[in-house]
């Protein structure tokens, strides 16, 4: 049986794009309407093959994308913003193109997975929240369940990977900081906006990283929690106390432990001011210093650290470039993308020599 064509494909594309229905029907020369039922799928039968070539060059995609099979996932609840920033909305049509976005992503993983068998060093749990007594609680059983040290988790992003995620850094809008999605037959993603500064990225990767740990289905305390134990996880409050108690507490302090801790003085301060480390007149009085430097939603070049690599994602590009011998014509035909999105997407770039070695792998 011939494949069909993919209605939620064809949505999916134009909201990568961000292109309205109008849009792409007067790009392809075809009446809006006929458009819209064609999007719809209500059509009676399937559209005709002029009409999805003239579609296809306005998305600019193959028309092979359009008859694949795949089923689209929806957005996950949490979609994280930190929560010492002034938050903001995210656009709808932001929302849109995120949503078309990942799940471009979640095909193609599909498809790079196949040649490829992950194996975690280290157990991701599930752990409840009320049972331990509190997120702040289950933080410090992960960090005794995966044998972290006191002091600073130097490097997060190789310690999740170890335990099967994958990270992937994206160019995100950027009200989005990082979200997690966790499905029946791919490893589970965390999803960072490659824009934001490395201190805000790693609070992002340990909140996700409470979601994947602590919630299975979504509640009201969800956010807050992940929140918490991201601060507990990266900085130990017990140890965060004895770095503060017994001298005067200022910003130029908390950029020294910054250094040390790897996280964002606003970070720090958030923790400080929550466990009455420091009284309510310094807490307000530290923050309006923060304010007036402008630190509150990026702070200083020279107080910034190099942001973590995301090893295992580089590894299964490398391993189709290297030794399976993909070429960028293979990931285009393989994707169902144009070789110049593989580029794009993937940093894949075309040798000069360049030719099919497309290998079969069971």
């Amino acid at each position: 049986m011939p494949p069909k064509f993919n209605t939620e494909l064809l949505l999916l594309a134009r909201q990568y794009r961000g292109l309205s229905q109008s849009d792409v029907a007067a790009g392809a020369g075809l009446d809006q309407g006929h458009y819209s039922r064609v999007e719809r799928g209500l059509l009676n039968g399937e559209p005709s093959s002029s009409t999805v070539s003239a579609i296809s060059a306005v998305l600019n995609f193959p028309t092979d994308f359009f008859f694949q099979g795949d089923e689209i996932s929806g957005l996950p609840l949490s979609v994280h913003d930190v929560s010492w920033r002034k938050r903001a909305s995210v656009l709808s049509n932001d929302l849109k193109r995120l949503h078309a976005e990942l799940n471009l992503r979640l095909m193609h993983l599909r498809r790079l997975l196949t040649s490829i068998d992950l194996t975690p060093e280290l157990v991701l749990p599930r752990l409840d929240v009320d049972e331990l007594g509190g997120a702040d609680k289950v933080a410090q059983y992960l960090r005794r369940a995966w044998m972290v040290p006191d002091g600073p988790i130097r490097n997060l992003t190789a310690l999740c990977e170890r335990a099967g995620i994958l990270v992937i850094t994206c160019d995100f809008a950027e009200n989005i900081d990082g979200l997690t999605m966790r499905l029946r037959d791919i490893p589970p993603i965390i999803f960072l906006n490659r824009k934001a500064p490395a201190d805000r990225r790693r609070h992002s990767l340990a909140h996700e990283l409470g979601h994947l740990i602590m919630h299975a289905i979504p509640t009201e305390e969800m956010e807050a929690e992940a929140d918490l134990f991201a601060g507990e996880f990266l900085v130990p409050m017990k140890q965060l106390r004895s770095d503060l108690i017994g001298g005067k507490v200022t910003l130029e302090r908390l950029v020294q432990l910054k250094s040390y801790w790897r996280v964002s003085v606003a970070s720090l301060l958030f923790r400080a001011g929550s466990a009455r480390i420091i009284t309510e007149n310094q807490s307000s009085y530290l923050w309006r210093q923060l304010s007036a430097r402008g630190w509150r939603k990026t702070e200083p070049a020279e107080t910034q650290f190099a942001a973590e690599p995301t090893k295992l994602w580089d590894h299964i590009i490398t391993l189709h470039t290297e030794d399976l011998r993909y070429s960028v014509s293979d990931f285009a035909k393989m994707l169902a993308l144009e070789e110049s999105e593989v580029s794009e997407l993937y940093g894949i770039r075309a040798e000069r020599n360049d030719r099919p070695t497309l290998r079969v792998v069971k």
